[in-house]
């Protein structure tokens, strides 16, 4: 680290909320692996309740703290750091991740070696070393459809029905990739900047999506690293209020079709969330009444009730 540097290599941003122990685990990994590179640590706290500011004051006083009063969200919280960023690259950094090795030093390194990328992400691992499978391709009208019909997950090697999943794609091979998770993004600072940072309006849930989504349309590159690892537990933010995560993901959901895909994009989603009503209440719920399968058909019916919900709340703020 050497954060008093006007030039910096790397800038590190980490949005954290109540995820206290994690986060101490992510400070330790990043001072512990990484070196011969010069990056600084900025850690936004989202007005935590478990004493993760005061945490990161007293333990690691060399990052730079932005304690916020309430919770902003994944993409303002982000912002607030990347505007004052001064590295040369700028990752996004999830609290909920680990180094296992000097990744930020092969990162810069490949992107220094690589001018035509724009973008990387690590393969993500969880903690027993198993991998993550972590990319995507972009959401489409295709791919709503696939998820409406139950097809994705009734052929999950298909290419064709499983296309949002990328089918059997090899997570062993490097190369170029529409939207990796956004758990440790690394970007070029002037392609930040030039996009204008992430947008605000995705409060949690497919921001770094639209972020990958705008960076590709502007003819950016964005590769995958299945040699550089980066542990990712996963979820432990959005497990401590799983009904307000499943209400941001759908807003979100909708807030990007539409800013995207136009104002058929409604009409389009309508017709997709009325064929998932009938494969639920119909189909599985028939067979649920025949053979008692599925057995957490309530779970469907939720889902498709939030689906709904948001949808109707989407139309009311547009």
């Amino acid at each position: 680290m050497n954060a008093g540097e006007k030039n910096v290599d790397i800038s590190v941003v980490i949005v954290n909320w109540n995820v206290r122990s994690m986060l101490k685990q992510c400070l330790d990994s990043l001072y512990r692996f990484t070196s011969d590179i010069s990056f600084e640590v900025f850690v936004v706290d989202n007005g935590s309740l478990d004493g993760s500011a005061e945490m990161v004051a007293k333990e690691f006083p060399w990052a730079i703290l932005i304690a916020n009063s309430r919770n902003l969200g994944f993409s303002a919280g982000n912002n607030q750091a990347l505007r004052q960023a001064r590295g040369r690259y700028s990752i996004l950094l999830n609290p909920d991740t680990e180094l296992v090795d000097n990744s930020l030093k092969a990162m810069a390194d490949f992107m220094d070696g690589h001018p035509q990328v724009d973008c990387i992400a690590p393969r993500l691992i969880f903690a027993d070393g198993s991998l993550q499978e972590s990319c995507r391709h972009f959401p489409s009208f295709f791919t709503d459809l696939s998820e409406s019909l139950y097809l994705d997950e009734a052929f999950p090697g298909n290419r064709i029905f499983n296309w949002y999943r990328i089918g059997v794609y090899s997570f062993d091979r490097m190369g170029p990739v529409d939207q990796p998770y956004g758990a440790c993004l690394l970007f070029r600072k002037e392609d930040l900047v030039r996009l204008d940072f992430m947008d605000e309006r995705f409060f949690m849930y497919y921001d770094e999506i639209d972020l990958c989504y705008r960076l590709k349309k502007s003819g950016g590159v964005i590769y995958y690293l299945p040699q550089i690892r980066v542990i990712h537990h996963g979820n432990q933010s959005s497990k401590q209020v799983p009904d307000a995560c499943h209400s941001w993901k759908l807003r979100s959901r909708l807030a990007f079709f539409n800013k995207h895909y136009g104002r058929q994009a409604m009409v389009v989603l309508f017709f997709n969330l009325a064929l998932r009503s009938f494969v639920v209440y119909g189909l599985l719920g028939f067979s649920h009444i025949l053979i008692r399968r599925p057995r957490d058909w309530g779970y469907f019916k939720r889902m498709v009730s939030y689906m709904w919900r948001e949808y109707r709340n989407s139309l009311k703020g547009a």
